[in-house]
């Protein structure tokens, strides 16, 4: 609704009694427009705006990426892991990778930064077929020609995307990470140089040389030791990265101020240009667990605002969650939200939103006395095809909240569009 002045009565019929401390008033109230300028929309579409709030992080809800995986073996079965053994390592590898993001690290770069750290605020989550029986989202697949990966030469195939046409599973619904390895022909040769590479594409990745690490053991006080173990998990953040819009740091302008040009050496050595070396997540590197707020904002852009990434998430914002997201002081939301509470704006605070704000079935929005909620070309919705409960505003004495809208905003899919509740005078 457009530059429109609501004028709601409800009549709400209430067994109240003395000991309930409150009534619920039937009142006509007027939201205020204006001629007021909103910003721009672009504001809307800029990453930098998705870097969450390090004071409320709760303000960005986790989102949740569906991912499968897909073990290439040869017409044989070998040149891979076999299906017990491949299962248990997809399990270290989602944990693993899960846990990187939580435990997002300092950068290493520059030298002595102070860049901040805080959790990606986006994880994984196996996801099977509901149309396969007994499906575990974890697939092994026999074939010569897509079981191995190759970079350079006359048969090089990263680029290729056969396989994806051929053996993909919830295409564009669901994250397919793909795990190849070197040809077996190829390990035969003395002079092969193995090494690892993978290619990320829209909305799927190809990673490899899993299975041929962890046969690379050594002993360690007595036991068996798995030097290269690690890496698998740090590759397929790397490859994801850059499905939701993240670049190589080294080579140039990856867009993010945060991040800075360096030689992209593997390891530290004593001399330099190595003795600094990346730890981040986008470089070539064997740590790679560290995320900066810019990346985080843009991984966050692309999952709200690209469809084909939005499309990857389980749409954790169509149910309402227990409790409630807290306004305690003056906030602008410049970026697209969704919503998995109620929200509350408490006295003496102003929310500003100037962008599409999803909010879950049943879901509500706050205002208490004293508290304002300004909808600056911001659109308040249901992305579910349900619908929300409205704007509740309080009202206690003379003081009670206020909603204002200006620059096109709108307010959908509402029971009720605004609801006024009274404190006992």
């Amino acid at each position: 609704m457009r530059y429109v002045i609501f004028l709601l009565t409800f009549i709400l019929i209430n067994s109240c009694t003395s000991q309930s401390g409150k009534y619920f008033l039937s009142e006509a109230l007027s939201v205020k427009t204006t001629d007021k300028k909103g910003v721009n929309h672009r504001i809307c579409n800029t990453a930098s705006n998705y870097i969450p709030d390090p004071e409320n992080l709760y303000h960005t809800p986790e989102r949740v990426v569906k991912i499968n995986f897909h073990f290439m073996c040869n017409s044989e079965g070998k040149g891979n892991f076999e299906e017990k053994e491949g299962i248990e390592y997809v399990k270290t590898v989602l944990y693993a990778a899960n846990d990187n993001m939580l435990k997002n690290k300092q950068m290493l770069l520059p030298a002595g930064n102070s860049t901040a750290t805080m959790p990606t605020r986006y994880k994984y989550v196996l996801t099977p077929d509901p149309d396969i029986p007994d499906d575990d989202g974890i697939y092994f697949h026999q074939d010569d020609d897509f079981y191995f990966i190759l970079n350079k030469g006359k048969n090089r195939n990263n680029y290729d995307r056969e396989i994806f046409d051929k053996y993909g599973i919830q295409k564009g619904e669901v994250l397919n990470v793909f795990v190849q390895d070197n040809h077996l022909d190829s390990l035969k040769s003395p002079t092969y140089k193995s090494n690892m590479n993978g290619i990320a594409f829209d909305t799927w990745v190809k990673c490899s040389m899993w299975y041929s690490n962890m046969q690379e053991v050594s002993m360690k006080n007595g036991k068996p030791f798995y030097p290269k173990k690690w890496l698998a998990h740090k590759q397929m953040n790397h490859e994801i990265g850059h499905v939701f819009g993240l670049r190589h740091t080294w080579a140039g302008n990856d867009g993010c101020d945060d991040t800075p040009n360096h030689p992209n050496c593997w390891d530290r050595t004593e001399t330099p240009p190595c003795n600094e070396f990346s730890n981040n997540v986008m470089d070539y590197n064997p740590l790679r667990n560290a995320w900066t707020p810019c990346q985080i904002g843009r991984a966050h852009f692309y999952l709200t605002q690209k469809e084909n990434k939005r499309n990857l998430l389980v749409r954790t914002w169509c149910t309402k969650r227990a409790g409630l997201m807290k306004i305690k002081k003056d906030t602008e939301w410049n970026c697209c939200k969704d919503l998995e509470k109620d929200v509350v704006i408490e006295s003496g605070a102003t929310l500003t939103i100037r962008c599409r704000i999803s909010l879950p079935k049943g879901a509500k929005i706050m205002v208490k006395p004293g508290a304002k909620l300004v909808l600056a070309g911001g659109r308040l919705h249901n992305d579910c095809g349900d619908k929300w409960q409205g704007i509740e505003i309080w009202k206690e004495g003379k003081s009670k909240g206020e909603v204002e809208l200006f620059d096109e905003a709108s307010i959908e899919d509402t029971v009720h569009e605004v609801k006024v509740l009274m404190s006992k005078e």
